[in-house]
């Protein structure tokens, strides 16, 4: 089960390397969706990374700290739902109106996270 984790933590590094190297490219990946589905996205995977960070703790390297972010992932989810739609339209569109720069240092917390996935897992 830690597989999934690990195979987890390499798509976020892989998205994360595309920001890094290629924004533009990043930008379309959020921009070709429609709201809907960004926003329910959004939703869904912050509770399936809760979920399974949550359920999986015990068998992952650092528990305590699967367990906190299993936390951060469920409450984030919770406060996109609350949140709304629109105002995460919003939130994106200012975050990839940002320079490259920024959205490269973003891309990198990313990237970075997701190798702490697979270090945890493998």
């Amino acid at each position: 089960m830690t597989g999934i984790v690990a195979i987890l933590g390499l798509v976020i590094v892989l998205l994360g390397l595309t920001g890094l190297v290629q924004p533009d490219h990043f930008r379309k990946l959020f921009t070709s969706m429609d709201s809907r589905t960004r926003f329910v996205l959004a939703i869904v995977i912050r509770l399936a990374i809760g979920a399974l960070l949550w359920i999986l703790a015990d068998e992952l390297r650092h528990p305590q700290v699967m367990r906190v972010l299993a936390v951060i992932a469920l409450v984030a989810a919770v406060a996109l739902l609350i949140m709304g739609r629109d105002r995460l339209d919003r939130l994106i569109g200012w975050w990839l109106a940002q320079s490259d720069s920024v959205l490269r240092v973003s891309a990198l917390f990313a990237a970075a996270f997701g190798g702490y996935l697979v270090f945890v897992a493998i």
